[in-house]
């Protein structure tokens, strides 16, 4: 007999299975061939394997699944504080451009003070030489200046350029406070220079066309009165009835009156220990207490007091000592 011939006889064989249900029912014989068995367990066998396999499929495919889940929710929670981190950074972004913006029109104001400073200068200085071109060709000395000192939308940020825009927006801010304190003491300066300016006196006292000349000079002379030698502490203006006089700078009217040989004098404090005199007056057009600027009219010359013709006496002094007026004229 052929070993195929076994086999199939094998798998063919009848089987005898006895079935007893019960001692009061009849014994049952049942007949099946070996291979009935053998194919059911092999199917059994081969249906748990597959779902087996299934089973480890899905539930891999689940963890992978659930852990793609856990990742997005972690990623978007991530987006979330990187757009809160975006957000905070326009809003310093915003301030930031808000101080500069201070800042510039503070730089512009500062500018525009140095301006006026510069204006009035030219202005002064154009006076005295369209006033007194022919006075200074022949009797008035060359100008000179006193001595002296004065919401945003960003894709796929990255943590890198938020930390870089988060230190260049520190470092700004931490810059900020220094450049504003230099802004600001600047502006102090200025305004301080330009107050000390609009205080020193700069300009010719007398609003003529030109035909003023200076009579007698600052220092020590012959008195044509006493014939003695003696400290001339201004400068004389020959000039005619009821020119307009002017002041110098910008001050307060400290005296109006007679005072002895000065005759009919205007005493103007303006600060910073500067004071000027307009002596031998014919009419006084400002009083005591009366705010000035530079240009204003605040008498009419003459002749009163001690004088020997019309005139103006005009005088300069710091801390009540007579300087030179020729130095404080066409700044």
């Amino acid at each position: 007999m052929s070993s195929l011939e076994k086999i199939r006889r094998y798998f063919f064989e009848e089987l005898s299975i006895t079935v007893i249900p019960s001692p009061e029912k009849r014994i049952k014989n049942l007949r099946i061939k070996r291979i009935f068995p053998i194919t059911i367990s092999l199917l059994i066998i081969i249906t748990v394997i597959t779902l087996s396999y299934l089973y480890n499929y899905y539930y891999t495919m689940f963890l992978d699944l659930a852990d793609a889940a856990e990742e997005l929710k972690i990623a978007r929670a991530e987006n979330e504080k990187l757009r809160a981190e975006l957000y905070i950074l326009a809003q310093e972004t915003e301030e930031l451009i808000g101080y500069l913006n201070e800042l510039q029109e503070h730089k512009e104001e500062i500018k525009g003070m140095i301006g006026m400073i510069e204006t009035e200068e030219k202005e002064a200085e154009s006076i005295s030489l369209e006033l007194h071109t022919d006075i200074s060709n022949s009797q008035v000395l060359p100008a000179r200046l006193p001595i002296g000192g004065g919401d945003m939308l960003f894709y796929h940020p990255s943590w890198e350029a938020i930390d870089k825009a988060k230190e260049n927006l520190d470092q700004i801010k931490r810059e900020l406070p220094g450049r504003r304190e230099e802004l600001s003491n600047l502006e102090s300066s200025v305004k301080e220079y330009n107050a000390l300016m609009a205080a020193t006196p700069s300009i010719w006292p007398l609003a003529d066309k030109g035909d003023s000349y200076i009579s007698s000079n600052f220092g020590w002379r012959k008195d044509p009165f006493t014939g003695k030698q003696a400290l001339h502490e201004g400068l004389d203006i020959a000039i005619w009835y009821n020119t307009p006089v002017i002041a110098t700078a910008d001050g307060v009217v400290k005296f109006v009156g007679k005072k002895g040989s000065y005759g009919l004098m205007v005493i103007i404090d303006h600060g910073y220990g500067y004071e000027t005199r307009y002596a031998h007056l014919n009419k006084a057009k400002v009083k005591k207490g009366q705010k000035v600027s530079r240009g204003d009219v605040i008498a009419l010359s003459g002749n009163s007091g001690r004088s020997s013709g019309p005139h103006l006496h005009y005088e300069v002094r710091i801390n009540n000592i007579p300087q030179n007026p020729r130095n404080y004229i066409g700044r």
